[in-house]
Order: structure tokens, then C-alpha cells, then sequence
């Protein structure tokens, strides 16, 4: 019976731990929504959840490793689905599109996170930011520039197009929706996704 109880207590704690947890992320991720990463303090996530900034720290070791974990899964969503895009039977243009697709649908199921990743000049100075997210970055950017080439490769592309630079300026698009995007009152996403995808298959056909 002691050992039952032990058990259920100490499931309890582990319960409550992780639901801290939670609202610490949670906390830290309106706030740095709202108000930018730069602008947030360790102070202010506490003061969010209602505890003191010790308490943030038994989770968190500092405010890079809490927006590390807010942004980090969104990274490897969209990098792994790009691959399982590259590496499908689908043509060149549906790979496209789908890339597009999978790019800019974040806005409408994980809008927050995307506008934190997008919004602050915080990665080109942190260096645990960057050490994180920097790999994710380049794998994603050579998924994008390999379907860019084979539809290069099959004819349907334009040779004469450098294949990286074009996938900075369709990304540069799809980027620049967290400027302007207000969900509820914005295009809806999936028509906003037909109309770049329109634009962007014009950009990259050859003649």
C-alpha cells in the first residue's frame, strides 16, 4: 500500500512539473508573440505564470533555451515534411507547390511560433540559437533548392534560374506574409497558397 501511494504521488509531481512546464512555454510564447523576443524578460514570463524568476529557472537554464523549445519543433515539422515531399513521386510542380503549401500553412495552424521565428534580429547574434537551428536551416534550404533542380533536370524549370537564389526569393515571399498576416482578417491561408503557388509556378516554368 506505502509503495501504491509513493507511486501516485510521485506521478502527481511529475504531472504538475510538466504542466508548469507547459505554462512557463506557453507564457513565454504570447509574450514574445505580443511583444517580440527582445522585449520579453525572464521577469515577465514569471510574472505571466505567477511565480518568481526562480521558478522559471528550475525549467529553463535562461530565455534562449525556452525560445530554442518554442521554435525548434516547427523547424523540424517543416524540414521533415519537405523531405518526404522531395523524395515522392509527385512532378516537379506538385512538389512545389506542395513545399509552398507545407511553408505557409504554418501561419494558419501554428501562427505564433512562426511570427516569433520570423519577426526579432535575435539569430545572427545568438550563437545557442543559432547552433540549434542554423543545421535545420541549411537541410531545409537544400530540400527546397534539390526539387528546384529537378525540375530543372526533367525541363519543366527554367535552367538559366540559380537554383538557391530562387528559393530566397519564393521564400522571401512566403516570409513576408508574418509582416501583414492577421488571422481572421487576412486572405484565408489555403487562397492565399493558391494565389503564391500561381505566382510562383509562373516564376519557375521554363518557356
Amino acid at each position: 500500500m506505502v509503495k501504491t501511494q509513493n507511486t501516485g504521488s510521485g506521478t502527481s509531481v511529475a504531472e504538475r512539473r510538466e504542466n508548469r512546464r507547459d505554462e512557463i512555454l506557453r507564457a513565454a510564447q504570447d509574450l514574445f508573440h505580443r511583444q517580440g523576443y527582445a522585449n520579453t524578460s525572464l521577469d515577465d514570463i514569471a510574472r505571466a505564470v505567477g511565480i518568481k524568476r526562480e521558478g522559471v529557472y528550475y525549467y529553463f537554464p535562461n530565455r534562449t533555451q525556452i525560445l530554442i523549445t518554442i521554435i525548434k519543433p516547427l523547424g523540424l515539422q517543416l524540414r521533415d515534411r519537405v523531405r518526404e515531399i522531395l523524395e515522392s513521386d509527385a512532378t516537379p510542380e506538385e512538389k512545389i507547390c506542395q513545399t509552398v503549401e507545407n511553408h505557409l500553412m504554418r501561419f494558419e495552424n501554428r501562427f505564433a511560433e512562426s511570427k516569433i521565428t520570423l519577426r526579432d534580429d535575435y539569430f545572427a547574434e545568438n550563437e545557442d540559437v543559432l547552433a540549434e537551428m542554423q543545421p535545420i536551416w541549411d537541410e531545409y534550404e537544400k530540400l527546397w533548392i534539390g526539387i528546384i533542380r529537378e525540375g530543372q533536370d526533367k525541363g519543366v524549370f527554367d535552367p538559366t534560374l540559380d537554383p538557391r537564389l530562387a528559393h530566397l526569393g519564393i521564400l522571401g515571399l512566403c516570409n513576408w506574409v508574418a509582416r501583414w498576416y492577421k488571422p481572421g482578417s487576412s486572405l484565408p491561408v489555403p487562397d492565399l497558397i493558391a494565389m503564391y503557388n500561381r505566382m510562383v509556378l509562373r516564376s519557375l516554368r521554363a518557356d
